[in-house]
């Protein structure tokens, strides 16, 4: 019985600390993401110059992998 009251009451206190928290000013932004083999959603904090960053990264691995010609996943 206290074991379902612990998971209830966390269960209460994580649904009022989900969503959208963005602070005005500084770019800081949390969000739910999916990984890969899970169905809850863990919460991901990032600045505007850390999510530059991995867009820069991201782009520049792209360009890298269409001048070599080199593709990964599939079957």
């Amino acid at each position: 019985m206290k074991v379902l009251a612990l998971v209830m009451a966390a269960t209460l206190a994580g649904c009022a600390s989900s969503g959208d928290t963005t602070k005005k000013g500084d770019g800081y932004r949390c969000e739910q993401v999916s990984s890969l083999g899970s169905i809850i959603p863990k919460k991901r904090c990032t600045t505007s110059k850390e999510r530059k960053l991995i867009h820069d990264e991201s782009q520049e691995s792209l360009r890298q992998h269409q001048r070599n010609g080199v593709l990964t996943g599939g079957g």
